[in-house]
């Protein structure tokens, strides 16, 4: 079963979505400025073990570009709402990159009732702008002035930002052929939405969320240039977690789940028998 559509969220955001397969809910949630085409290469595999639900944040790929929700905790009732909508239980949602602090939001939101079954937490931070020795982010120790560069770059350099940020999240630092269409979907971000949003995430601190998650988790890490330490970081953020462990991935950058596929959707297939305990 393959499902596409649009829904309208409590405050009249219209968001994107496709659902492929059946069985248990797998919900996988996008980073800043991608869409949920990057899980291109995990889709036609997990989807013949679970439903398989892909969704456009709103501001990103096919979903609207309003003025206002650019908030982590807004994407997280996103989709709170999505869920809802679907009619979907024990879901278990994993969220990339910023993904990933969306993800903590969402369960410091609802976690009474989450709907959940599993977290998996790709190649992501807690908190961007911690002075902490675990935190990787090339933001850290509160770099507010660094901030300001990336604006700056965004508004007026926009496709060399792109350029470098993209070749940033592959294993050799270069881009692989035939990836143009990681630049076409990061280019559908307007540049006042990705402004806003990565503003509320780099002063959006959720370590103290991590000690709080009853359920099963897993953090997916990766060294890259966008998270250079990031399996140090992973390492210490699943040590938080009651029931967390960490997975590196040693010949893929931050795109972890695209460079090395088989061994993540593997890892997923897997993860997912111990969200049945």
């Amino acid at each position: 079963m393959s499902t596409k559509g649009f829904f309208r969220t409590s405050d009249e955001a219209v968001i994107y979505y496709e659902v492929d397969g059946e069985g248990q809910p797998l919900l996988l949630v996008h980073g800043w400025s991608c869409s949920s085409k990057f899980f291109q290469r995990n889709v036609p595999v997990l989807k013949k073990h679970f439903k398989v639900v892909t969704l456009d944040l709103r501001g990103h790929g096919q979903s609207s570009k309003g003025l206002h929700g650019y908030v982590l905790s807004r994407l997280a009732q996103d989709i709170r709402e999505l869920i809802i909508e679907l009619k979907l239980e024990n879901v278990i949602l994993m969220g990339w990159s910023l993904g990933g602090p969306t993800l903590l939001s969402y369960w410091q939101q609802f976690k009474s009732n989450s709907k959940l079954a599993g977290l998996g937490l790709i190649d992501m931070t807690a908190f961007p702008f911690s002075d902490g020795e675990w935190n990787s982010h090339s933001l850290r120790n509160h770099n507010a002035e660094g901030f300001n560069v990336m604006v700056n770059n965004l508004l007026n350099h926009r496709e060399a930002f792109f350029n470098a940020f993209i070749n940033g999240m592959f294993y050799h630092a270069t881009q692989p052929a035939d990836t143009e269409w990681v630049n076409e979907e990061c280019l559908k971000l307007p540049p006042y939405i990705g402004i806003a949003l990565y503003s509320d995430y780099i002063y959006s601190d959720f370590t103290n969320v991590l000690p709080t998650i009853t359920i099963p988790t897993v953090v997916f890490s990766a060294n890259s240039k966008i998270f250079v330490e990031s399996i140090k970081q992973g390492q210490y953020m699943a040590a938080q977690i009651p029931n967390g462990e960490c997975v590196p991935f040693y010949q893929s950058g931050h795109m972890l789940f695209y460079e090395e596929a088989e061994k993540f959707n593997n890892t997923v297939i897997e993860f997912a028998k111990k969200c049945q305990k």
